[in-house]
């Protein structure tokens, strides 16, 4: 019996023999349709999809050896076989070097028609995925160069947050800029792509002091103009240390430009005014109002009123005006609003690392390396959503979510499913533990965020 229901196009325009080819077909498991003439053949294909076409070569009116090349032109896709009588080779031959699959002699064996049906459909199914995946794979390629991007990037992040645990004062400085950064960035309309740029501009600003002396960052006193120099030597460094790699100039424009004054009066600046990039200007003041409300080796932090206030002293100055004012008028919570948590569950460090790049700017992320540590952590602290692999040591993903829906506690937590191998057993028992969502590694980083945002939303 066949796998699934093909359609099967008989044309000839002999109703007897169109009658036993049709009963043999569809006793095989066939979809078969009739057709009695050229005319009438591709009519039936306008009207429904088909498969493949038993097309007898001579026929009243048009024939088959005419109507193939109008199938081949019009229905490429479509697998055909030519019907032929044994002084009809030379035409059969013919028909198969234009594109027919195959041809059968009159009068038919029908375990031989079964057969080459059963060739040729297999033939074009290979011939399908052949072509979808020559379509595709440019598309394919793109895919996995942002894929890779994001994971170098990711690698980048793990990079910032080294260099910040070198100074106890600073760690966790470019996370809150970047939360600052995005949060301005909404307010001011930007699109999807420059909220992203923004936030990679935002999070890696800082990278270049991995070259910087720790002494001098942590120095309690007044800096030397020496000492200075060399500190905002880091700008220039960081870009240089992204540009080859990350390609994106918004991105690098941000790094190298997030200390220029708005006046131009700053150290070795070379633009002002707007020419300064936009996000460069709005990641300068999430900086200096971190910067400000962050305790420092040579200050305690300032109240929030108080760099509020210094903001609006150096509006037209230090900041862009619009910018400035964007800010002022947003409320703390605006600022750095309260995140809803999501756990992820992931064996595999790098996906964890993935993941929490792709969502640790609009949710708190939880991590958990098996199944019963995230079972454990949502009991514990009772995230929005849970995103669990299905493949972990200790305990897997399958059965952290039967524990977790069967949990009065814990059973109206959203859960999605990751894994590299899709099987639809996988999602009919899943679906079955009560899991909302299942997803196939590699999956698009802006997928996961629609899906997600759908789920906590509802």
């Amino acid at each position: 019996m066949a796998k699934k229901k093909e359609t099967v196009l008989i044309v000839d325009d002999e109703k007897d023999i169109r009658s036993l080819l049709w009963q043999k077909l569809k006793v095989e498991g066939y979809r078969c349709e009739e057709a009695e003439s050229a005319d009438d053949a591709l009519h039936k294909m306008k009207t429904k999809p088909v498969d493949l076409v038993l097309l007898d070569i001579r026929m009243r009116g048009k024939s088959g050896v005419e109507l193939l090349p109008e199938i081949r032109d019009s229905y490429p896709d479509t697998a055909v076989i030519m019907a032929t009588v044994v002084t009809d080779m030379s035409t059969a031959i013919q028909c198969m070097r234009q594109g027919a699959y195959d041809y059968l002699s009159k009068p038919f064996n029908l375990d031989e028609v079964v057969f080459s049906v059963k060739r040729a459909l297999e033939k074009r199914r290979l011939e399908l995925e052949n072509k979808d995946y020559q379509q595709h794979m440019e598309q394919k390629l793109k895919q996995q160069a942002k894929e890779n991007r994001q994971l170098f990037l990711g690698a980048m992040q793990s990079l910032v947050f080294t260099v910040e645990a070198r100074d106890s004062y600073t760690a966790g400085h470019s996370r809150r800029v970047t939360e600052i950064a995005v949060a301005i960035g909404k307010k001011l309309g930007l699109s999807d792509e420059e909220l992203e740029n923004l936030y990679w501009g935002s999070l890696l600003h800082d990278i270049g002091k991995v070259a910087v002396n720790p002494a001098i960052v942590n120095k309690p006193g007044k800096l030397t103009a020496a000492e200075y120099e060399h500190i905002m030597t880091h700008p220039a460094i960081s870009a240089s240390i992204m540009q080859p790699v990350v390609r994106n100039e918004e991105i690098t424009q941000i790094i190298e430009h997030h200390h220029d004054r708005y006046d131009g009066g700053g150290l070795n600046q070379k633009v002002k005014g707007n020419d300064i990039p936009l996000l460069a200007r709005i990641v300068s003041v999430a900086d200096a109002y971190d910067a400000m409300t962050s305790t420092r080796p040579y200050r305690a932090a300032l109240p929030r009123e108080q760099a509020l206030a210094e903001i609006v002293r150096e509006t037209g100055k230090q900041f862009d005006p619009l910018i400035a004012n964007v800010f002022l008028e947003m409320s703390e919570a605006d600022v750095v609003p309260e995140k809803k948590k999501i756990l992820i569950a992931d064996d595999e460090p790098s996906v964890r690392l993935l993941l929490k790049s792709v969502l640790s700017s609009d949710y708190a992320v939880i991590e958990a390396s098996d199944g019963q540590e995230a079972v454990e952590a949502i009991r514990k602290h009772k995230p929005a959503l849970a995103v669990l692999d299905i493949f972990m040591p200790n305990e897997d993903g399958v059965q952290a979510c039967y524990e977790i829906k069967a949990d009065s506690a814990t059973k109206d937590i959203p859960v999605i499913m990751l894994t590299a191998i899709d099987h639809d057993l996988n999602r009919k028992l899943l679906a079955e533990m009560g899991a909302e969502q299942y997803l196939t590694k590699p999956f698009k980083p802006r997928e996961l965020l629609d899906v997600i945002a759908k789920l906590v939303k509802s």
